[in-house]
């Protein structure tokens, strides 16, 4: 097996984790937008408390990286738990790199390092790794790779407990209200260079449908008490919750007229 190295992310090396996440789109000026709030971002938390991202290298090639950080640093959690990782993702898009061990080289490393007290938690012991696994549809999915590495499924999250034993995390509700009538809101994360485009893309499916209605882009770690008061949910529209997503275009289409018009 050829061999991996697991490097933290620091600003030496920092584009390394974009060649990953964004390999194909680094051209794209759209993308581009949510590499800079990424970047800014990682810089920040890299003041604040220190690495956040690894990554993988084969044969001295980025291929895979892992994000991660303290619960207690979400600023629109408002009850985040002591001690606890969150992993919000796990990447590897290159089909000649997976399979070689890159995904479970930074995996481990990150368990390694929350056994020891990391540096995200300032040294503090961690209780438990917490992720909400996603698939992209490329290679392993998420959710599998994580329990071949020891997580377990709990709750809505899949988790790996370090010193202390699972507990679900506080949720949220939203209140419709008046003021969020007749107007759509789209929130995003700036820890994915993903979510800026893609809260741009559906602004444009809203205005292509509703070419009157005004949409709001929320940043979460910008403008958290706003993504509380919306539960955190991604789409409101006319003070509903819409689900669905770009990659369902026609039902996400239909849960936005559902929710303006009260029709699919």
């Amino acid at each position: 097996m050829s061999a991996v190295t697991v490097r933290d992310v620091t600003e030496e090396n920092i584009e390394d984790a974009f060649r990953v996440c964004s390999n194909v789109r680094l051209g794209d000026p759209l993308q581009m937008q949510g590499v800079e709030f990424k970047r800014r971002w990682i810089k920040g938390m890299l003041a604040a408390t220190g690495p956040c991202v690894k990554v993988a290298y084969l044969e001295g090639r980025p291929v895979a990286q892992i994000l991660f950080y303290s619960e207690e640093l979400v600023p629109y959690q408002p009850h985040p738990r002591a001690g606890v990782v969150l992993l919000r993702c796990v990447y590897n898009p290159f089909k000649e790199a997976q399979g070689k061990g890159a995904s479970t080289a930074i995996i481990k490393n990150l368990i390694e390092e929350c056994k020891q007290g990391p540096r995200c938690l300032k040294g503090a012991e961690c209780n438990f790794i917490a992720s909400e696994a996603f698939n992209t549809g490329e290679g392993v999915p998420m959710e599998k790779l994580y329990e071949a590495n020891g997580f377990r499924k709990m709750s809505e999250e899949i988790a790996y407990e370090i010193t202390g034993k699972y507990t679900p995390p506080h949720q949220l509700r939203y209140m419709r209200s008046k003021r969020d009538e007749g107007c759509a809101t789209i929130i995003y994360n700036p820890t994915c260079e993903y979510s800026y485009p893609t809260a741009l893309r559906v602004r444009d499916l809203i205005t292509g449908i509703y070419p009157a209605m005004s949409v709001r882009l929320i940043n979460q770690w910008e403008e958290p008490r706003e993504s509380i008061r919306f539960a955190n949910h991604e789409i409101i529209i006319n003070s509903v919750q819409v689900s669905g997503n770009l990659h369902q275009r026609e039902k996400l289409r239909g849960e936005i007229r559902k929710a303006v018009e009260g029709t699919d």
